[in-house]
């Protein structure tokens, strides 16, 4: 699995703040009226929404980096940790001794567990952790056969966003190339950042990998693994997936 370290934690919310997911993961917090684990909770950009909802939230991630980062913005917030708690732990192996009646793993991350082994051992773990028919929901990317056949020499860039710290427009691109046998992805995402006058001050580059799963192979996983698939949405304003989805939200209930 990937960590994350202190320049990508520092850049981490601007570069996401386009997702358009916080509905959703609190309207589904508020619906389990407990409280809830956040999985892969990074700087807590889901984590501290749902905490602000009234929800109580622990957030569990492997890196410190984007955990410091987490805190620092609950503090920021007023919060305590009676109602939102970071914790350091790896997905697959994590002890907590509480139970939950919603686990969640926004935004991919589940996919950062590159070996069928990895991904139902974070699955069992998760299941100890949560009540009897306690949900959890698992957020993917619909595999595109198109980017699969692309030239991994081809960078693109397709946003301009603000650097919160600075007020400077940063440009995001990205630049894949893509394992099909073993399903994996490796991908980079570059970060441009530009100065007060529009030029370019500093370039970052995130590598990381990422195994993508088909929509049968996560029912399949899911189902083997002790979870019942309750719903599959296609977006995060709960459309039923389809062939022009590019995302697959899992909602599956622990047996």
């Amino acid at each position: 699995m990937t960590a994350y370290g202190d320049t990508w934690a520092d850049i981490y919310d601007s570069v996401h703040s386009n997702i358009g997911d916080i509905p959703f993961w609190v309207d589904e917090a508020r619906m389990a009226d407990g409280p809830v684990l956040d999985l892969g909770c990074g700087t807590g950009r889901v984590s501290i929404p749902i905490a602000q909802g009234g929800m109580p939230v622990i957030g569990l991630d492997n890196s410190s980096a984007m955990l410091k980062r987490a805190r620092a913005k609950a503090r920021r917030f007023g919060f305590t940790s009676q109602n939102l708690r970071f914790v350091c732990g790896d997905i697959r192996s994590f002890s907590l001794g509480q139970k939950f009646p919603l686990a969640i793993i926004p935004f991919r991350s589940f996919q950062l567990l590159l070996s069928v082994a990895d991904q139902y051992q974070a699955l069992t773990t998760i299941k100890q952790h949560l009540t009897p028919s306690g949900k959890l929901i698992v957020s993917l990317f619909v595999p595109d056969l198109g980017y699969l056949a692309r030239d991994p020499s081809l960078q693109t860039f397709g946003r301009r966003i603000i650097d919160y710290r600075t007020g400077h427009e940063m440009l995001v691109g990205e630049q894949n190339s893509y394992d099909t046998f073993n399903q994996v992805v490796n991908a980079r995402t570059i970060i441009e950042q530009l100065d007060e006058h529009g030029n370019l001050a500093q370039k970052i580059y995130k590598d990381y990998q990422m195994r993508y799963l088909y929509r049968f192979e996560t029912l399949h996983l899911l189902e083997s693994s002790g979870y019942r698939v309750q719903d599959v949405y296609g977006s995060y304003n709960r459309e039923p997936l389809d062939e022009s989805s590019t995302e697959m939200i899992w909602i599956a209930m622990a047996r």
